[in-house]
């Protein structure tokens, strides 16, 4: 069983058409292919620096390949919050750091919300303003202030992305009613979330998701080197295989870190989350999940010859009555997928 997503298929039609302005089409795996090198290759060798918007490899770049990719990983995260009605009674949308707006591109697929897009580089602003028509020219600033909310009680401040370059959210974010936080997951990134989540429950924000507490995350006190992160397995068009055919990073699987948080308080999960791989080791199987406040694991014991695949990020019901061995509950019987 797997969460298999992909991104909108009207997308393709609007990423091939601003490939036109470039003379190229998704036809041309090896062309585009050398531009996604040349990204990367940026990015590997000046870490901290702004993406060069104002190169046209870049551009195409994000266009064929990161654009596609990271609007399936917030396809899977959007149908999260959906199952836990995260976006009722909300009307707005502050997408901060939008670069080519593919958030809020993406959640417009599933929600008519109005939206206004910080972004410092014109360009983005013109691809998007050109070739994605969904946002006009208004839609767009270059800064933000509190005095540019339209209601913060009906508002989500959407970050994705944007907030490996600052040390806390902007001073605004925290009079909106709700907060999607999506980061890369990497370790660092993953517990500076972790960490911000404590300070937003400080704040009076509840957690929507990943979490089904608001006690202290296990992850962050009762270990110096884990993170919080998830996983989806992307459903690639033929277009997009073949060009990572000509590159040597694949992604058949996309992971993120995510927070969603809301000043008005989830209904109640008696679940769990599942928050890890299943990892096999000597007479059983483990699997990581989150409650609470403790650091517990799914145990499969082999001498029980029961087998279960359960994806990473996934809610599960625990039945009664499970044994707990030190930090683990044996599992006896086949757990039902939320």
């Amino acid at each position: 069983m797997q969460r298999e997503f992909s991104f909108p298929a009207s997308f393709e039609e609007s990423i091939d058409r601003a490939l036109a302005t470039y003379k190229l089409s998704l036809k041309d795996s090896k062309a585009l292919a050398k531009c996604v090198l040349a990204l990367s290759d940026y990015f590997i060798a000046k870490p901290d620096s702004p993406t060069p918007w104002n190169e046209s490899w870049a551009q195409v770049a994000y266009l064929c390949y990161y654009l596609p990719l990271n609007s399936t990983r917030l396809t899977g995260l959007f149908a999260e919050a959906d199952k836990r009605n995260f976006f009722a009674g909300l009307e707005h949308v502050i997408d901060f750091g939008a670069g080519l707006a593919t958030a809020s591109i993406t959640l417009n697929e599933r929600h008519k919300f109005s939206y206004q897009l910080i972004e410092r580089a014109s360009e983005p602003q013109q691809i998007i303003e050109k070739h994605f028509t969904q946002f006009p020219r208004q839609d767009w600033q270059r800064t933000f202030s509190a005095g540019r909310m339209k209601d913060g009680y009906k508002t989500l401040a959407l970050f994705s992305y944007s907030l490996t370059e600052l040390s806390d959210l902007p001073e605004w974010a925290y009079q909106c009613e709700a907060l999607m936080l999506v980061e890369p997951s990497t370790q660092q990134d993953g517990r500076k979330l972790l960490q911000l989540r404590q300070k937003l429950l400080e704040k009076g924000y509840h957690v929507w998701a990943p979490c089904t507490h608001e006690g202290p995350c296990p992850l962050l006190t009762q270990s110096k080197t884990d993170w919080c992160h998830d996983r989806v397995h992307f459903k690639a068009p033929q277009w997009f295989l073949n060009l990572e055919a000509e590159l040597p990073m694949k992604n058949r699987t996309l992971t993120m870190s995510y927070l969603l948080m809301r000043k008005t308080p989830p209904a109640p999960v008696t679940a769990a989350r599942v928050v890890g791989d299943r990892l096999k080791e000597k007479g059983k199987d483990r699997q990581m999940i989150c409650r609470g406040s403790d650091r517990e694991f799914l145990a499969w014991m082999h001498k029980n010859k029961l087998e279960q695949e359960i994806p990473r990020g996934v809610l599960i019901e625990l039945p009664p009555g499970l044994q707990k061995v030190s930090n683990e509950l044996r599992v006896t019987e086949e757990l039902t997928v939320l």
